[in-house]
This record gives structure tokens, sequence and C-alpha cells, in this order.
């Protein structure tokens, strides 16, 4: 443990991502990326945006990891998530949301390629009559036009599309960390599953009717029950979670099966 304390305190030389493309593992190595706080990676101008989750300092790079601009997305992140067309949405927690930063109010920004701010929440719920954002706890940004989130303390399921409010789910559920968007229905963790010693569970709800529930036992290609603990992320209707054995996406078609 005391190995263990004195690694994660020692600042890295650089941050390192590995990504997969087209059946090949490829390694980006970012230069002048010494931090040692927790960062989000973003695909970004044809390159990639490694962000810092305390601090909000966003540092460009290209394909080789060559640095470029930097940019303020504000304190205490909870996700970034980029688009083709260079937007940036950034969700925050609540030491955001009652902090100094960008995200003070808000919970939620959307950012154009340079870092301006195009988009507040704090100013769209209240055109919208929506509860204010105290965590944002979860956000699915499906493309360049639809982003989904949910949030503290009301927990609404939110869809906006070209900036404009589409659909509210009013106390739809707690939703944790991610959630993925099929056809008809939302596929997400279960809030506070997974911890203290409990498994965790993963939840079907149809869009259609509140009484349309179920709990999911995924399964993998072996057809055996792939246990916890794990994390999720999703975009779109892809749902991805990942344990000690492996990484798994989820088989929209196949209900509960993962590969």
């Amino acid at each position: 443990m005391e190995q263990r304390i004195a690694w994660l305190n020692s600042r890295p030389k650089a941050h390192h991502l590995i990504y997969w493309e087209a059946g090949s593992d490829i390694v980006v190595t970012f230069e002048k990326s010494t931090g040692i706080l927790s960062n989000h990676i973003q695909p970004f101008e044809g390159g990639w945006l490694l962000c810092d989750v305390r601090g909000g300092r966003a540092v460009a790079y290209d394909h080789a990891g060559r640095s470029g601009m930097v940019l303020d997305l504000g304190d205490a992140s909870n996700d970034v998530q980029t688009t083709r067309a260079g937007k940036i949405w950034v969700s925050y927690f609540d030491e955001g949301v009652y902090g100094n930063g960008i995200g003070s109010q808000n919970g939620l920004v959307c950012f154009d390629e340079s870092g301006n701010p195009i988009f507040k929440y704090f100013d769209f719920a209240k055109q919208h009559s929506l509860p204010f954002i105290d965590d944002c706890y979860a956000l699915n940004v499906v493309d360049d036009e639809e982003i989904w989130l949910s949030y503290y303390s009301h927990f609404p399921l939110v869809s906006i599309r070209r900036f404009q409010l589409n659909k509210i789910w009013n106390e739809f559920s707690c939703i944790s960390h991610a959630f993925g968007i099929l056809k008809d229905s939302v596929i997400f963790p279960k809030c506070y599953s997974g911890t203290s010693g409990t498994p965790p569970q993963l939840i079907r709800r149809s869009l259609a009717s509140a009484s349309d529930v179920e709990a999911i036992e995924p399964i993998d290609e072996m057809g055996l029950v792939i246990e916890g603990p794990y994390s999720a992320a999703a975009r779109g209707p892809y749902f991805y979670f990942w344990t000690k054995r492996g990484l798994y996406q989820m088989e929209p078609a196949f209900g509960a099966r993962a590969r």
C-alpha cells in the first residue's frame, strides 16, 4: 500500500492514450502532460482534448500528441463529451455548481471549438421552468444536434435538440454516471448499487411507461453472467462497461447480452 500511495502521488512524465481503430491498438503520448489530477479525454479537431477534472485546464493535442491550444472549461467537471463539429459539452458536479468557475449555477455548459461558451443550462432552465442542476450525474451527447442529461436533486431526464427543449421526463430515476438511449427505452446503472458490498445493477426503463422497468443481468459471449463491480460509459445507443475481466458493449438487439 505504501508503494502504491507513493506511485499515485508521484508526478507523471506524460499521459498515454491507448485506443482501438480498425482492429489495431494505437498508443499516443501527450507531450507536456504532467498533471497528476484525473482527466477526461475526447476526440477533438482531428486530434484529442485532454481536460483536468479539477481546475478545468484543457489542452488540444494533434493526432501525434503534440500540444496546441489551451482552454479553460471550468472546475469540477463530471463529464466532457465532444462532437464532430467541435462542440464541447461539459457537465459539473456539486463543487463546480457551487464554486466560482463557469460551471457555477449552470451544471452544464456547451463550448465552441475555441472554448467560448455558447449554451448555459441555468439560463435554459429558467426559460423553460425546469429544475436547476445541483450535480449533473449523467450526460449523453448523441451527436451535434442532440444531447440528454440526468441530474440531482429532482432526477429528471431531459432531451435537448438544437439547443431547444425536446422533452422532459420529470423524476425519471437516479441514473449513475452513464446511460444508453435505445429506440424506446434507457439502460443505466442503478444509483448507489455496487457500493458497500451490494452487487451492481443495470436497469432498463421504458420512455413510454414509468411502470415498464426491469433489471438486466448482462452475460458475456460464453453465456456467463458478468459480475461487478464495473464502471460504465455511453454515447447515443452504445452502452459500455468494464470490469477487471474486460471491456463490454451492450448488444441492444439481444437485450442483456454483452460482448
